[in-house]
Formats: structure tokens, sequence, C-alpha cells
């Protein structure tokens, strides 16, 4: 919109110009209107004006003076003259001044408006390519905390006091769209800023200091418009340097995270009513994490969700930040990654990425609870498919592995990884199948193959034999050999023989 004054000594040329530029298009304002040059100095000098139509010939400041003094005070306004005198002098000074037009009178109406269309849209233009210079200059601001703001380049805000909305919305572009028709409205002065996690952000800015309740009106403002969906804004306080962008952008992220406990369409959340950061995730988790990781080697997979549902609702309790909810999935996940073989191969960091942004992109707290959980159930669902098809074949492969390498140490944990299985799953696999313990089929593998040597190595000694089936200590193979056969190794031999 284009804020004209209007300045003119005779009253029905003062006004009727006024009536006929209001009458033309809602694009024009008329700001002011004044019958000498000092009293419209004295308007400008403290309004924001585009445009002044002046006439030349007045008392106390004429129209040349008055150009001359707005170019002073205000050099980005424009200046028409008006003059009923053809004299070329006045015309050259109207130009020496930077008056972009020099009308006669009587004004023509065709040459009037191609003028105020063609400066209203300069006017436009002009705005848009500073709001998108500014907008570029303003994200790094709101991602950078305030020790580092000192590095970023210097940053002009178009009036002296901003806060920050930070808004999401379960349809972004469509936010988006309302937010671009926003800006069209001449009452609202902000800059829109794409930020990271799935959030725009909106400067607002205010002439003078901004109460709650002048911060919500641009929200006002918004929720008229279209917005399918669910809405969520978090507003910060009201600040008067550049440099406490960040901050603002923070707090007002943190107060839009709470639109996630609320239960409506539109959820509009002043920082002064969100609680602090929670800070006791990585306390909550350590609570839990022993059973979790059993009901994990297990799949036990009822167990698994239950145990979950019961975090996510300590976290409901405590109204939990994003950050919060986020910094315990990845516990949970890392749980699962060092207890479960398979996990690794199943879920990758690119899954976890994506699984990450999907949970930012949720708008409410129980969205993002069945999310997780369901997402981890499924992965532990195959797992859990995967290992009933392959259980007989796990136990087949551990018992020709310590066949064929019965003289070596079998290490629980070795023998799990082989076959994708967690230890205490595996062992009880095998009990299940075997109707023995690994280390009791590891003990009657190797008192066969004694038997065997005893019988047909009569050149070997006892303690030779023991130390090769894995018993180096004569004493121990000894004692094995007698609790397990009856009669001890040297026994046996003389009885073959």
């Amino acid at each position: 919109m284009l804020r004209i004054v209007i300045v003119d000594d005779e009253a029905s040329i003062r006004e009727g110009l006024a009536k006929m530029i209001g009458k033309e298009s809602g694009r024009f304002l008329i700001a002011g209107s004044f019958s000498n040059g000092q009293e419209a100095l004295e308007f400008i000098s403290g309004e924001e004006i585009d445009l002044v139509i002046t006439d030349i010939r007045m008392p106390l400041v004429d129209g040349l003076e008055l150009i001359k003094e707005v170019k002073v005070i205000r050099p980005e306004t424009n200046c028409i003259i008006m003059s009923g005198f053809t004299d070329f002098e006045y015309a050259r000074q109207a130009l020496l001044y930077a008056a972009v037009d020099y009308m006669l009178k009587p004004i023509n109406k065709k040459q009037l408006f191609e003028r105020l269309y063609a400066l209203e849209e300069e006017r436009t233009a002009s705005l848009k390519k500073e709001q998108q210079y500014r907008s570029g200059l303003l994200l790094p601001y709101l991602k950078t905390t305030l020790p580092h703001c000192s590095r970023l380049p210097e940053l002009a805000l178009p009036q002296p006091y901003f806060s920050v909305l930070a808004l999401k919305a379960s349809d972004m572009d469509m936010l988006r769209s309302s937010v671009r028709m926003l800006l069209r409205q001449e009452q609202c002065c902000f800059d829109p800023v794409d930020a990271d996690d799935q959030t725009l952000a909106m400067v607002c800015y205010y002439s003078r200091q901004p109460g709650p309740e002048d911060i919500v009106q641009f929200a006002e403002l918004l929720r008229r418009l279209p917005h399918p969906g669910i809405v969520n804004i978090g507003a910060s306080p009201g600040y008067a340097t550049p440099v406490l962008l960040g901050k603002a952008f923070s707090e007002a992220k943190r107060a839009c995270d709470q639109g996630i406990y609320c239960f409506s369409c539109w959820n509009f959340i002043h920082f002064s009513e969100a609680p602090g950061p929670y800070q006791d995730a990585a306390l909550l988790f350590a609570g839990c994490r022993e059973m979790l990781a059993q009901n994990l080697q297990l799949i036990n997979i009822p167990q698994v969700v239950h145990g979950l549902e019961a975090l996510f609702e300590q976290l409901r309790k405590r109204k939990a930040d994003t950050p919060s909810i986020l910094y315990l999935c990845r516990l949970i996940e890392e749980t699962a990654f060092v207890e479960l073989q398979e996990w690794g191969e199943l879920y990758s960091e690119e899954a976890a990425k994506a699984l990450e942004e999907q949970l930012l992109a949720c708008m409410s707290f129980d969205e993002m609870k069945r999310l997780f959980i369901g997402e981890i159930a499924k992965i532990l669902e195959h797992i859990r498919s995967v290992r009933m098809a392959q259980a007989g074949k796990s136990v087949e492969t551990v018992k020709c592995w310590i066949k064929e390498h019965y003289a070596q140490p079998a290490e629980l944990g070795t023998l799990a990884r082989m076959v994708y299985l967690t230890p205490s799953y595996l062992s009880k696999l095998f009990k299940h199948e075997t109707g023995m313990t690994i280390t009791d089929y590891l003990i009657e593998i190797r008192i066969k193959k004694a038997k065997q040597l005893l019988k047909h190595a009569s050149d070997k000694k006892i303690h030779e034999i023991g130390s090769e089936i894995g018993y180096p200590d004569p004493a121990y193979f000894n004692r094995l050999f007698k609790r397990i056969v009856g009669i001890t190794p040297n026994e046996y031999r003389r009885r073959i023989h």
C-alpha cells in the first residue's frame, strides 16, 4: 500500500485530490493532508511515508523547500510537484531536489494514476527484495547462540522491537501459503523464515515494546486464513536487540513443542506458559534399561511394548519437550543395537534419521508415541520371525562348529554372534532342542574324542590327550573324565586293551 501525503494551500484542490485518489484503489492510502509545508514536515518526521504530492507556492515552507527537507529526513520518500506555472525553472529545481515528477494543474488524472501505480509497484518490488534479503540474514541469527552472534553480518530490522513465532502444522504447505497471504496485508510487518526441523519462523516487528496481547494478534490474523489440519504456534517475549533473535527462536520453539500436549486444532502457547526443558530423560531411562534389555534379548515383544509405553507416559506427565523425547528414543535405539545382533542390519542410520524426521513432523504426543513404538515392534516382529525360521538351523550350526573345533574355547557370545542370536536366547534354544546345555554338549564331544584317542593312540600320554581335546590341566582332565565315565583315563585305557 502506498502511503501518501498531500500538501496544498487551496483546500478544494487538496480535498478533491485526496478524494479522487482514495476512491481509485485500496492500494493507495491518504496518510495526511496539509495546507503548508511546515505542517507536512512535522507529520512526515514521525511517520513512514512513501509519497508526497505537493504544490510549489505555499506559505511558511514552499513545495521546493519541502521536498528538499523530506529528502533529508526520509531519503526513500518520493515526491511529486504540482504547479499552475509553466516556468521551466520550477521543473528544473524540482528535478534537482529529486522529485519523481512535475505535474501541471489541473492535474491530468490518467497521468497521475499511471505514476501512482508505477510507484506502488516499485515500492512492492523493493520491499519484497528487501524482505528476501533480510530473511536470508535472519536464518543464521535464529540458529546461532548468543556468544557467536558477533560473527554474523550486521542486521537492521524494520522496527525497533520484535518477537518470534515458531509454527508447525499438519499441512506445512498450506501453512506457508497462509503466511504468504498474511504477508500481503499492510497491517502486518514480519519476515517469514523456513527453519529446520519442519518449523516455520515468523519474526514479527513492533514500533513499541510488545506485550503478550500484541504478540497474539499475529497468530489471530493468521487463524482467520485457511489452515486445514492442526497448527501449533509458540511465541517468544518481545526483544529489542537482533543478537537475541536466537534466544527468541529457541523460546518460541520450546513453547511450540507444548502444542503436542493440546487437543484442539489451533494451539497458541506463549513462552511464559511453557515449562522449562526436561533434563531427566537419561535418568528416567536408566531406571528401566536393564528390564528393557532383558525383554529385547528374549524378543518378548508384549513386554517391550509395555515398557516403552510406561516410559512415554512418564514423559507425558512431565510434558517433556521434543528434544527430550527424541533423546529418549535414541537411548532406546542404542540399547536395541547393543542387545540384538540383527538390529544394525535391519535399522540403518538412514532409517533412524528418517524416523526422527517423521517424529518431528508429528503434531501430538500420542502420534509420536504410536509411531515410535510401532516402528520398534515392527522390527522386533521381523527379527523374531527370522529367528523362528532359523531356530533348528542355528542349533545344528553350533553343534557342527563344536564338533569341528572341540579343542577351542566355546564362548557363548561368539557362538551367539555366529547364528545372529543373543547369548541368552541361544542358551535356551540349545537346551530346548538338545536337552543339554552348550557346556554339557561340549564336554560330551570332548570326552568322546578322548575315548577315541585312549583307544587308538596308545603312544600318547594321558596329559597329551587332555591337552589335545581342550583340557591342558591334567588334574582337571582326570577329575572330569572320572565324573563323566566313572573311571580315570588310565583305568579306561587298561580296560579297553
